[in-house]
């Protein structure tokens, strides 16, 4: 059953073969083909871009979320694609990792998405390590240093502010309140998030840029630190279904 209301289930079939047809083939070409190390970095860096482009419409269409576990490890593969090709770059190049693996504001999204995804589908300790080990980025941000040390990197060290407060103010609240405050402030961070994403309105267009509006990093946030979520299960930008999915095995 579709999970997006905005679309409807032939629009994600189009997208979701399309876009499995782009992942499939870029795969191949980055094992096979004839690129210096520089290219084969910045597209193993899109790849997981795309494996979390691809989860989200599946997750809109409504496939069943057991089918994501083999996108989430090729998401990890890609990823530590990307880093043996960067770590083979010459002292000279070592630059151009770098815009790839600092820590910016869309990546950190994309970030907490993976993260919300692999923690909610239980792929194990072992697996958010590697994770986290790869984003790096240590001390730099007190939310994702926060949910590091709170997913097992518990050497971390963690930064004081925010890096991006605008954007995930409202989120840092719900893990520094007290536990029973926590419902109503990822209640407050949901009804903000809309426009704390930006507004995009991207079911708005005539094109095929809509993956449907849900909040990774709430889910995130709610399943590792255990909130009750019973009084906002049904917003709509709460992916409840991910959330939930260990309770239904």
């Amino acid at each position: 059953m579709l999970r997006d209301t905005l679309r409807n289930k032939e629009y994600f079939d189009e997208n979701i073969t399309f876009c499995e047809e782009c992942l499939a083939e870029d795969i191949e070409e980055i094992k096979t083909g004839n690129f210096a190390d520089k290219v084969k970095m910045k597209k193993s860096f899109r790849l997981v871009n795309d494996i979390l482009t691809l989860a989200h419409q599946k997750y809109s269409r409504g496939d069943d979320l057991a089918e994501l576990v083999p996108y989430v490890f090729k998401a990890l593969e890609c990823r530590q694609w990307q880093k043996l090709y960067a770590d083979a770059l010459p002292e000279k190049e070592q630059t151009a990792r770098i815009g790839l693996e600092e820590i910016r504001e869309e990546y950190l999204e994309n970030w907490f998405h993976w993260l919300a995804i692999a923690y909610c589908l239980d792929m194990g300790q072992g697996y958010y390590q590697q994770v986290i080990e790869l984003i790096a980025n240590q001390g730099q941000d007190g939310l994702l240093d926060n949910i590091a040390v709170k997913m097992g990197d518990t050497d971390r060290d963690i930064a004081e502010n925010l890096l991006f407060k605008k954007r995930f103010d409202k989120l840092y609240k719900v893990v520094e309140a007290e536990p029973d405050k926590r419902p109503a402030l990822v209640k407050a961070y949901l009804d903000a998030w809309y426009k704390l994403y930006g507004s995009l309105d991207t079911h708005l267009l005539d094109n095929d840029a809509y993956d449907g509006y849900w909040c990774w990093e709430a889910a995130l946030v709610v399943k590792l630190y255990n909130i009750d979520d019973s009084s906002f299960i049904d917003h709509e930008y709460y992916p409840k279904d991910l959330v939930h999915w260990q309770d239904n095995q």
